[in-house]
């Protein structure tokens, strides 16, 4: 009787040690699975923060673009007012040197003419 008592122990002990054991694994995957969603969460987190601020900087570039354009297409301008006015105040004494070239032709031999 006491060997069946001890033997019934030591299964009693077994099972209640798997139990223990099983137990032990299911906190354990528990704990494996929260640490993969706590994971994922903070990945998400983080993705969102680079996405946002990415935008951010995005933005920032955008807006420097239009004022580099505004800027370009200011300063495009000055300078061709400033080219209008060069040509309407030099446009008269332009035409007079021309019409001055084209009609006083003063006839010469060339150099290598021989007469």
């Amino acid at each position: 009787m006491l060997q069946s008592r001890g033997v019934s122990d030591l299964l009693a002990a077994e099972k209640k040690a798997q139990e223990l054991i099983e137990e032990a694994r299911k906190r354990k995957n528990k704990r494996i699975k929260d640490a993969q969603s706590e994971a994922k969460a903070e990945i998400e987190h983080f993705k969102a923060d680079r996405e946002r601020q990415y935008k951010v900087l995005e933005q920032q570039q955008l807006g420097n673009r239009t004022q580099m354009t505004e800027q370009s297409s200011k300063e495009t301008q000055i300078q061709i007012g400033a080219l209008k006015s060069q040509y309407e105040s030099n446009k008269q004494e332009l035409l007079q040197r021309i019409i001055t070239l084209v009609c006083d032709i003063k006839p010469e031999a060339h150099i290598n003419a021989r007469f």
